[in-house]
């Protein structure tokens, strides 16, 4: 329980000082009897009153310096700010190879910058490793039922059916393989087909009965959207034109994998019908030929700017030194990055990594350790301690005198202005040969700005309660909350929860992306591996050795609503709807979009939809109604579908096609289950018109 604080402003202006200075004024003043507020005495009596309420004001901040030098005292520091990461997506002005014998590859160097121009601020990212991109080499051409029977090299010989030849069905499945000694992951494949033409084989070419998807290392064949931008549109008719090409991004999870004892990276294209309208196959196609075509790849990039190299100056030999960096606030640091010191070794002077602490209490004066605060990037070395005899300990090592201290590389940048839409990233700072344009498929999301005082305060009281130990659901919870500035919510489910495994403890984590969530991307709900292994990096140090962590997203349900509402008088229709929309938006969400509440309030403080609580249509009824600017709530309709953040697409309209299953009264989460808003669609109507039409 933490402790009250004590509240030592509690005089008011007008109750204890004005009115009580008024009346005292006849037991010292008795010829003193005009106590008009235009009276010179009672003006200088309220001028008084307002400066000690401001000294006494001043006062009462003394308890929070007090708070903060005593978590300076425990070591807490404001976590720094987080970094923004998206993919970025380069294209060639020419396909490779260039021509049979030319198998020439391009690279994107790693920390290679794009900038954004669409904010009055520069924006800047930077490419998290080196990029190489290179031709495919195709290996396999092979069938599901003939799998052990390579049709690649018997092209131009015979006809390749890439389904059954008599009676195609509904899983017929062709395979492409390509060579793994060339990584392909993350690249943009052409595959160019020549077939025989072929009429009336009953689908609809511009939209055929198929999918294609390549398999991923562990073992899960991910679906890709066939390319639709201008000159990647598919154009085999479903494999039934002469000639044609259709474009698929890899994505970066790609690599090889053994398939039926065969190590490649796989594609497959199979028969799945997904509307009737795409018609269903009378014969299968008849591919004469196929080649494969690199038109780019994409790699990870990061809101960052990185400094090479940069020298703080020389050491004066004395205990304490403080450097600081150029720029700030600082990202956390990765391997490699960190402080070096020039020393004398075998005759030659050469610079050595120190490491970095977070205090000196277990440094001794033969430690090369350095603190570094993340925020304003000062640098300091161990200090020399007087103890009670009159002795001195030194804690850690101090430079020599005159040698140079230098930082080798370091990142600063991050918050939450690196949050950009898609399309934003289009300007590289430098050219690269075959690279002729670059951009950003994704939304960048995860920059957080440094952590605040009052963020800084409820953390302590937390890492204070759980006492370096994840023992309970509590525990665990927040020891997740402070790991990373990217965690926004978490929940964990222990074995003794019905869904639970014997020994595992669910951790739930939601990344904070509000920005993100609120364009319109689920997709940025999606938990990534970095930012698992960086929790569960983080939890190992604090759990019991019997216990097994699992760290997963939610169970997320969409939920869109249909309304039809009559809106206030004077009152533009779109800005009814738009306000509706807002709320709905702000309401069915799992997390805190802005500093405003619901106008349907859960519980004291609102956090985002809580776990596992169920949806009644009529508080979805009773949230529109207390929307200031609706008159009147005619007619509801909420429809709900499960969603898997990694598998949803940045195209809205494909979203829309995706069926949804009405709900009657209530929607029942499971513990585990979030909510969070689809597409509403709201009508305003005329009273009258409604009227009628009733």
């Amino acid at each position: 329980m933490t402790l009250p604080a004590p509240n030592l402003d509690d005089l008011r202006f007008q109750s204890d000082l004005v009115d009580e200075a008024r009346r005292r004024i006849i037991n010292f003043c008795p010829e003193w009897t005009e106590y008009n507020l235009s009276d010179p005495g009672i003006t200088l009596i309220e001028l008084f009153a307002w400066m000690t309420e401001l000294m006494v004001y001043r006062l009462n901040r003394v308890p929070d310096k007090n708070y903060l030098k005593f978590l300076d005292m425990l070591g807490l520091q404001r976590m720094p700010a987080s970094s923004a990461h998206t993919e970025l997506t380069f294209w060639l002005s020419a396909p490779l190879p260039l021509s049979r014998e030319n198998r020439q590859t391009v690279t994107v160097p790693q920390g290679f910058e794009v900038r954004s121009e669409m904010t009055d601020e520069e924006v800047l990212f930077t490419s998290d490793s080196t990029l190489e991109i290179i031709p495919p080499v195709l290996t396999h051409l092979r069938k599901e039922q003939e799998f052990n029977k390579n049709y690649l090299s018997r092209l131009g010989i015979e006809i390749f059916y890439p389904f059954d030849q008599r009676e195609p069905r509904v899983g017929d499945t062709f395979y492409l393989g390509f060579d793994p000694d060339h990584n392909i992951s993350g690249h943009i494949l052409r595959l160019n087909f020549t077939a025989e033409p072929t009429e009336a084989v009953g689908i609809r070419r511009e939209d055929p009965p198929w999918i294609w998807e390549c398999l991923t290392a562990d073992g899960i064949w991910h679906e890709l959207k066939l390319s639709t931008a201008d000159g990647e549109k598919d154009t085999t008719g479903g494999l039934n034109n002469p000639t044609g090409q259709l474009v698929l991004y890899l994505p970066l999870s790609a690599n090889p994998a053994n398939l039926h004892g065969i190590n490649a990276f796989w594609l497959r294209c199979r028969i799945e019908q997904r509307n009737a309208l795409q018609g269903m196959y009378s014969e299968s196609p008849k591919v004469i030929g196929v080649e494969a075509y690199s038109l780019g790849a994409k790699t990870t990039a990061m809101h960052s700017v990185a400094i090479e190299s940069e020298t703080l100056g020389r050491s004066t030999g004395e205990a304490g030194q403080i450097f600081t960096l150029a720029h700030s606030p600082i990202l956390t640091l990765r391997a490699g990055e960190t402080l070096e010191v020039e020393e004398t070794r075998h005759g030659e002077d050469v610079f050595v990594p120190w490491q970095q602490v977070d205090d000196f209490s277990k440094s001794t004066r033969f430690d090369r350790h350095y603190h570094l605060d993340m925020d304003s990037g000062t640098i300091r070395f161990g200090p020399s301690v007087r103890q009670p005899d009159s002795t001195v300990i030194q804690y850690g090592r101090t430079p020599e005198s005159g040698r140079q201290v230098r930082f080798s590389r370091y990142r600063y940048g991050g918050g939450v202005r690196g949050n950009l839409p898609i399309g934003s990233l289009s300007t590289m700072s430098m050219s690269v040969a075959y690279v002729s344009r670059v951009s950003n498929l994704t939304r960048a999301v995860s920059g957080r700005d440094q952590e605040t005082l009052d963020e800084m305060k409820m953390r302590a009281q937390r890492e204070l309660q759980a006492q370096r130990r994840a023992v309970t659901a509590q525990d665990y919870e927040q020891f997740t909350l402070s790991c990373s500035r990217a965690v926004a919510r978490t929940r964990c489910l222990t074995p003794n929860d019905p869904n639970g495994v014997a020994g595992t403890v669910s951790i739930l984590v939601v990344p904070d992306v509000p920005d993100s969530l609120r364009a319109g991307s689920i997709k940025s709900l999606h938990l990534d591996d970095k930012l698992q292994k960086e929790i569960r990096t983080y939890l190992d140090k604090y759990r019991l050795i019997t216990t097994s962590l699992n760290i997963r997203e939610p169970r997320y349900t969409g939920v869109k609503v249909k309304a039809r509402i009559v809106p206030h008088d004077f009152i533009p229709p779109t800005e009814v709807a738009r306000q509706v929309n807002e709320e709905l938006q702000r309401y069915l969400a799992p997390l805190v979009f802005d500093d405003k509440q619901p106008v349907l309030q859960i519980g004291e403080k609102w956090e985002g939809w809580p776990f596992g609580r169920d949806l009644f249509t009529a508080e979805v009824i009773s949230l529109i109604q207390q929307v200031p600017t609706v008159k009147y709530v005619l007619d509801v309709e909420v429809s709900s579908r499960p969603i898997v953040p990694v598998e949803e697409s940045n195209n809205t309209e494909e979203v829309a096609e995706v069926p949804l299953t009405p709900v009657d009264k209530v929607l029942q989460l499971p513990d585990d289950g979030l909510l969070l808003s689809l597409t509403h669609e709201i009508e305003c109507v005329d009273i009258t018109i409604a009227y009628k039409k009733g």
